[in-house]
């Protein structure tokens, strides 16, 4: 405890106010090493770490702690080099999609080959459009051409 006597005497006409102090007891200011307060620090930089609670464990001010802390984050840009600054990532979850392939072009249209069919229809002379059917028609699709004409025939 800090006992601190002060006495205070009136002043009279002739004296000027006269303070009194008795011997005080202090207690020797403490000190502490870097180690422990690197250590101090070191907690408190912990995630869910109340800097209160830690003060009060090792029994120093909070706002001493504060104040390590403020002069550590200051010294720590002069004590690290760019390579040696770890930066971590957050992780990125992506949704699985499926993965979009090089869907190749459509293929060029072949030019289509087209047959040109002439059909006569009278074997009597008269002109030749009343005589004569004719038909483009798409190779690739002779046997519809088949039936059509079998059709046209019967």
């Amino acid at each position: 405890m800090d006992l601190k006597t002060v006495i205070y005497s009136a002043p009279t006409i002739d004296s000027a106010p006269t303070i009194d102090s008795a011997p005080t007891l202090k207690k020797p200011r403490r000190t502490f090493t870097a180690e422990f307060k690197h250590q101090l620090i070191q907690q408190c930089l912990q995630p869910d770490t109340s800097v209160a609670k830690v003060a009060i464990q090792h029994q120093i001010n909070a706002n001493l702690l504060h104040k390590w802390i403020r002069q550590f984050r200051s010294m720590l840009p002069a004590l690290t080099t760019q390579s040696s600054v770890q930066v971590d990532f957050l992780p990125i979850v992506l949704p699985s999609t499926p993965v979009k392939q090089e869907v190749p072009p459509p293929p060029v249209p072949e030019k289509k080959a087209f047959a040109h069919i002439r059909i006569p229809l009278h074997k009597e002379q008269c002109s030749a459009r009343d005589q004569v059917i004719e038909i483009e028609w798409p190779v690739e699709y002779a046997t519809e051409l088949l039936l059509l004409i079998q059709g046209l025939t019967q």
